[in-house]
């Protein structure tokens, strides 16, 4: 049993997350701009963007896991939406760090949520690990930010450790509501070329993963994806199978995808195959290997 502070506790990853700690019998605490709102955990006030946190928080502390973070999708990249994303996750790293710190809290484990930007954003064959370099653009920027303010922690813990989440599946929030709602109404279709890669992970999967990360004492960085590579195309197709509904509809176009989201439509319309082979290795098995399996507990 660990006492473990999580950041973003109530987001699509946190809430599940905390869910299967607690089940584990784990002790687990939140940290929160609304303090208090979680009957199943203690919450505690902290307020990154005006450098404010109860220290409390951190009393006894085995584990931080950080999930914090503005959405990366959630909004169109104007300047002032590209900063609060950067400065949500890297204000808030420097604010857990300073707190640490000041309390002298020596910890067994940090583990930060990162995510695949870091890879690059085109259209490619060649398989992608954690070794391979970061890419270019505002995503990748924002990853390696957000991968160096986790690797001060190497200061103050025994291990630092980075997971490099992709397209989070789950019915209740996220990406996944977005696709299947036009395919709901038999207007689903490809995005661009349909040829790039989308590389997913179930919610219980990704849970699970951060969970095995704390057990097996890893440090490091890896990919939070499923096993299996999957094309734009594919993954549209098989999403409509599972609900029974057709693809009808040819590729949408790039200039439609720019036009709707803007600066973020790279993200869209770009994607690298990507490994999950080093997770694997660890012992770590996937309760939802394949697309069609983890479609299918979300649907049926």
């Amino acid at each position: 049993m660990s006492k473990i502070l999580i950041t973003g506790g109530t987001g699509l990853i946190g809430n599940q997350l905390t869910k299967q700690l607690v089940e584990a019998g784990h002790i687990v605490s939140h940290l929160s701009r609304s303090p208090g709102s979680n009957d199943q955990v203690k919450t505690y006030f902290w307020d990154p963007e005006n450098g404010k946190i109860d220290d409390t928080a951190l009393a006894g502390v085995d584990s931080i896991i950080h999930l914090a973070g503005a959405r990366i999708n959630e909004e169109r990249w104007t300047d002032d939406r590209k900063k609060i994303i950067l400065d949500s996750r890297i204000q808030s790293s420097a604010l857990l760090f300073d707190a640490c710190k000041r309390n002298n809290i020596r910890l067994k484990h940090f583990v930060s949520a990162s995510a695949i930007g870091w890879y690059p954003l085109i259209l490619s064959e060649e398989l992608y690990d954690e070794e391979s370099p970061a890419g270019s653009g505002f995503l990748a920027d924002v990853c390696k930010a957000w991968e160096e303010s986790a690797d001060q922690f190497n200061e103050i813990a025994d291990r630092v450790a980075k997971l490099r989440i992709g397209l989070v599946l789950t019915k209740e929030d996220g990406a996944l509501t977005q696709i299947s709602r036009p395919i709901s109404f038999y207007l689903g279709a490809g995005l661009g070329s349909g040829k790039q890669y989308m590389s997913w992970i179930h919610l219980t999967d990704v849970c699970h993963m951060f969970m095995h990360v704390l057990d097996k004492n890893l440090s490091g960085v890896y990919n939070a994806i499923g096993p299996e590579q999957t094309r734009n195309q594919d993954f549209m197709q098989t999403v409509a199978d599972v609900m029974d509904k057709p693809i009808i509809l040819p590729h949408i176009p790039e200039f439609v995808i720019h036009i709707i989201f803007g600066p973020s439509a790279e993200m869209v319309l770009r994607g690298v195959p990507l490994s999950s082979k080093k997770i694997m290795d660890t012992g770590f098995e996937f309760e939802y290997p394949t697309l069609t399996s983890a479609l299918f507990s979300i649907y049926w």
